[in-house]
């Protein structure tokens, strides 16, 4: 079970660093800036109903059951996106897509999440491959993507496919009937309050993610730097994911909320400093401290709510998809506007300033 579990986590977030190189097609494609940001701001918009209803869903016919579904779905409406080149036939089956798609990583973290918490197993040493799939596949496309575009979508529909064909042979996870009936317990207001931090920090975070591959492709950058720095990005998380547990227990989980998002402020600012490749992906470089350290230490906190994890991970889910879609809509209208640059030094100052007033709140409020 733990090396399926693995396998799961790999291929899951594999196609996650296929996907995220969409907005370079579209760039390619010669679509507005603005239209990328509403084009990729459908995929975290969508959550904020999918999730929900996806999970709903989930309950009723079983959450591998219904993966199942919308890992095919996903593999086959993503085609849409590359068959039809003008905008109102993107963004109706991005919308459809984005419907399913929204839905497999929260829905494979929930039963992942499940399964290592009823067997006692490290859940983060398994969620590391989910970096390592990330890191490959970046890695690979960096090489596919120089044949043309068309490979994003090939090698995306065959991530999905082995990811249909490895649930396949796995059972449901259940709550047991005691555990049913205590996952109604209230969820503590400290949750509420970390809820806001982690759509602010996954925000500033994925105006980078979306729009890195926008400013290589302005800058004529070859085209595969893009892949190459996803998958550096991603391997960075490796050290934090080691001794992860050790590390959120040390130092807190606000502490490691406002460190999440000085540092995805910093790198942001950063990347207006610098003017060749090599130094912009040496500032990529710390993606180790941004992303993995916010989603990782909600979900260290999630897991000690004990029944009540699974609703817990469900607003958590919305709120990681309320951050992207401000990311990417604004983002994009706000460099439609400024520029890019000028996008980046805003997207950069303001979440230093917060992450300092989330610290101060949390420490006069929580003693951390």
């Amino acid at each position: 079970m733990k090396l399926r579990l693995m396998i799961i986590e790999f291929l899951v977030y594999g196609s996650m660093a296929v996907y995220s190189l969409l907005s370079q097609f579209l760039a390619n494609e010669g679509l507005t800036k603005s239209q990328i940001g509403i084009l990729m701001a459908i995929m975290p918009l969508s959550s904020l109903y999918a999730n929900h209803l996806n999970f709903d869903i989930a309950s009723s016919i079983g959450r591998t059951n219904w993966l199942k579904k919308v890992v095919l779905a996903s593999g086959i409406l993503f085609w849409g996106l590359f068959l039809f080149e003008r905008f109102p036939m993107k963004f109706i089956f991005m919308v459809t897509f984005a419907f399913f798609f929204s839905a497999v990583a929260p829905l494979a973290e929930s039963v992942i999440v499940d399964i290592t918490h009823q067997s006692k197993m490290n859940y983060g040493r398994i969620r590391l491959f989910g970096t390592f799939g990330f890191s490959f596949s970046a890695l690979l496309m960096s090489v596919l993507i120089r044949i043309g575009f068309v490979t994003i979508f090939v090698v995306f529909s065959f991530l999905m496919i082995l990811t249909f064909s490895i649930l396949k042979g796995m059972n449901e996870v259940e709550l047991g009937e005691e555990e049913k009936s205590r996952s109604k317990k209230p969820l503590p207001m400290f949750f509420w309050l970390l809820l806001p931090v982690v759509i602010f920090g996954i925000a500033a975070n994925n105006f980078n993610f979306v729009f890195l591959p926008v400013l290589m492709e302005e800058r004529s950058y070859d085209v595969s730097l893009a892949s190459v720095a996803f998958s550096l990005m991603a391997i960075t998380e490796t050290p934090f994911l080691l001794w992860a547990d050790m590390i959120v227990q040390k130092l807190g989980v606000p502490f490691m909320l406002a460190s999440g998002v000085f540092v995805i402020g910093l790198r942001n600012l950063l990347v207006t400093m610098v003017h060749s490749p090599s130094t912009l992906l040496l500032i990529q470089l710390l993606q180790g401290w941004t992303y993995i350290v916010i989603y990782y230490s909600m979900m260290f906190l999630i897991r000690s709510f004990g029944p009540a994890r699974i609703r817990a991970q469900k607003y958590f889910w919305i709120s990681m998809g309320i951050g992207p879609f401000l990311g990417s809509s604004f983002g994009g209208l706000i460099a439609e506007k400024l520029g890019l640059m000028s996008t980046y030094t805003v997207f950069g100052l303001v979440p230093m300033i917060v992450s300092f007033l989330i610290f101060l709140f949390f420490r006069k409020v929580w003693k951390i």
